[in-house]
């Protein structure tokens, strides 16, 4: 055998190897994936078929598969008052959203673009509120609510929820913003543009993005919050939102596992579709700035 063929021949053994542990690790990986999808989709599934069923059905086959019983919905939306308590949720957390985009957007232009004397003191400021929890500022802003009259109304959400500093945003978009090139501030400022206009014409839109993934942390974190609306509603059933009716209802209806997990898919389900509808629009503009830049 010539040199030529054993080293021919050394490098197809070498070769098989290596093709054999890329597919020993494609499957491992597969597996994993798998595994991981199955314990992360199977509750999720489990509520969702509860949600078809009677008391009697789920007591005899609490695992099976089953649509029998939409009427579940029905009752968890009428007779539990869902149908309040999620018209109380999306006020409250769409005026939530609104104000933290509009806010982030704000102060990332002020900080990034304009750079106003002292914006390194402003910004300090701002990210400090990041070290405040909701713990340490629960106090302070239920005696604030309780000073304002304000307990036991849907007030009590909001403001707490427009008024608070938006901490991660403004550090997002301060990041963003100084990258938007300036010609374009120059350009539309030799066009006759006042600030308030470059900034909602050019950076609020190139910052579209990053706003997004703002609109998507606030959205998950206001519409599932149940620590201050638990403390702040107490007595007032039409100023309850879903997660807090959720538990009242549960409370009163404790065998009703069928109408419970209506429930628990009604809640689930803005945050699902937000996901489904927000991650490829944020995606696809983190791409285009990609690109573009």
């Amino acid at each position: 055998m010539t040199e030529a063929n054993i080293s021919s021949a050394a490098f197809r053994r070498k070769r098989t190897r290596a093709e054999v542990k890329r597919i020993v690790s494609n499957v491992v990986l597969f597996v994993v994936m798998a595994v991981v999808t199955v314990l992360v989709l199977y509750p999720m599934l489990f509520v969702l078929f509860t949600s078809f069923k009677t008391y009697a059905e789920f007591l005899d086959d609490p695992f099976g598969f089953s649509f029998a019983h939409p009427e579940n919905y029905a009752r968890a939306w009428i007779d539990g008052h869902f149908s309040t308590y999620f018209l109380n949720s999306v006020l409250v957390t769409a005026l939530t959203v609104l104000s933290k985009v509009f806010m982030s957007g704000i102060v990332a232009y002020c900080v990034g673009v304009l750079q106003f004397r002292g914006y390194k003191i402003f910004m300090a400021v701002i990210l400090s509120t990041m070290f405040f929890t909701g713990e340490i500022t629960g106090i302070p802003t239920f005696l604030m609510m309780r000073s304002l009259n304000t307990l036991d109304t849907l007030w009590a959400l909001i403001l707490p929820g427009v008024l608070s500093p938006a901490g991660l945003g403004a550090l997002l978009g301060v990041g963003y913003a100084k990258k938007i090139p300036k010609e374009l501030h120059e350009a539309a400022l030799l066009d006759g543009a006042g600030l308030f206009s470059i900034f909602w014409h050019i950076d609020f839109k190139l910052m579209i993005p990053m706003l997004t993934l703002v609109a998507i942390q606030t959205f998950t974190g206001s519409w599932s919050d149940f620590y201050w609306p638990l403390i702040t509603i107490t007595t007032n059933d039409a100023a309850r939102t879903l997660p807090l009716g959720l538990i009242n209802f549960q409370s009163q209806n404790n065998s009703e596992y069928g109408v419970l997990s209506a429930g628990l898919v009604i809640l689930t389900i803005p945050i699902v579709a937000l996901y489904a509808g927000l991650s490829k629009y944020f995606i696809e503009g983190v791409a285009a700035g990609a690109v573009k830049g």
